[in-house]
């Protein structure tokens, strides 16, 4: 059964944009290009909040893309970067990402936090909005 994994990561300082955009187009690219990858998304959100969502044959293939580089030395840096990061994965009968509504369901009902050196309340709480997802575009 696939599995759907959701990080939701808010920077914590405006002037880390660069260098966190550098790690994040890095950890997406080799999602992307992990064998058992069914699909990657990412969105950009107010208040400097980053979502990224991705589907995986199984659990066995989400974990050797996080066991592997640059993934797992990017995880690293979370503390350095973030004061809110949360993750959360499920299962679910379709491969298809999830809508940006759905994941925001998920991670604030069932998402695990990171220990952070300078969290925000709600890295906590999980009492963050949903995210504001672009405007379907018709062709």
């Amino acid at each position: 059964m696939p599995v759907i994994v959701v990080t939701r990561l808010r920077l914590k300082d405006p002037g880390l944009l660069n260098e966190f955009f550098t790690d994040a187009v890095a950890a997406i690219e080799q999602a992307q290009k992990s064998d058992g990858n069914l699909g990657a998304d990412a969105l950009a959100d107010a208040d400097n909040a980053w979502w990224s969502v991705s589907s995986w044959q199984a659990r066995g293939a989400m974990q050797a893309f996080v066991d592997s580089e640059p993934h797992r030395t990017i995880t690293t840096r979370l503390d350095h970067y973030c004061d809110e990061a949360t993750f959360v994965d499920w299962e679910q009968d379709s491969p298809a990402l999830p809508d940006w509504q759905t994941i925001w369901r998920h991670i604030t009902a069932d998402g695990q936090v990171a220990e952070l050196t300078d969290a925000s309340p709600a890295n906590q709480t999980r009492d963050f909005p949903p995210p504001v997802a672009p405007a379907a575009t018709g062709a």
